[in-house]
């Protein structure tokens, strides 16, 4: 049987994206976007932005994640897909659970992460078509009146500016 990572990077090899394939544990979750693997590398989920901790969902978030993964005291591994780092010096990745399950692309189909910087993920256009499936069921953060984007939260932060 072909393990669904040998898939998915034979088929990123022939669209000109060379990932770098790893099997890892979960040593914890930070938040809905941020994995630390046993290790010590931390990994930064590629092409989406899940609401930071303080935000609305923010927490739901991160058990929705905590719940794709399996942590360490469980013994199964992860498949991931490195993409190269961030400016914080975090792992870009694609995240595969246990049973071949795309962690990013279930996090932005239950509406609990907004595409991000998509331009930069080879799965473009799956994250957008689930992005929009969640908007238009109004599922998490699109269910949300007055819903504010993690990067929109982050930047007044940065600004100090209050909640209008």
């Amino acid at each position: 049987m072909i393990r669904p990572v040998a898939v998915v990077a034979l088929g990123l090899l022939l669209l000109g994206a060379a990932p770098v394939a790893f099997e890892a544990r979960v040593e914890s979750v930070h938040d809905g976007d941020t994995v630390r693997f046993a290790g010590g590398r931390v990994c930064r989920l590629l092409g989406l932005d899940a609401p930071e901790l303080a935000q609305p969902l923010g927490e739901h978030a991160q058990r929705a994640l905590v719940g794709l993964l399996p942590l360490v005291r469980e013994g199964r591994p992860v498949t991931v897909l490195h993409y190269g780092r961030d400016r914080y010096g975090r792992l870009l990745c694609w995240v595969l659970g246990p049973g071949g399950e795309a962690v990013n692309l279930e996090l932005v189909r239950a509406g609990l992460a907004e595409v991000y910087l998509a331009e930069r993920s080879p799965f473009r256009h799956g994250l957008e078509a689930a992005q929009e499936e969640a908007r238009n069921s109004r599922r998490g953060v699109w269910g949300l009146e007055g819903y504010e984007s993690p990067s929109a939260y982050r930047k007044r932060l940065r600004e100090g500016r209050a909640r209008p």
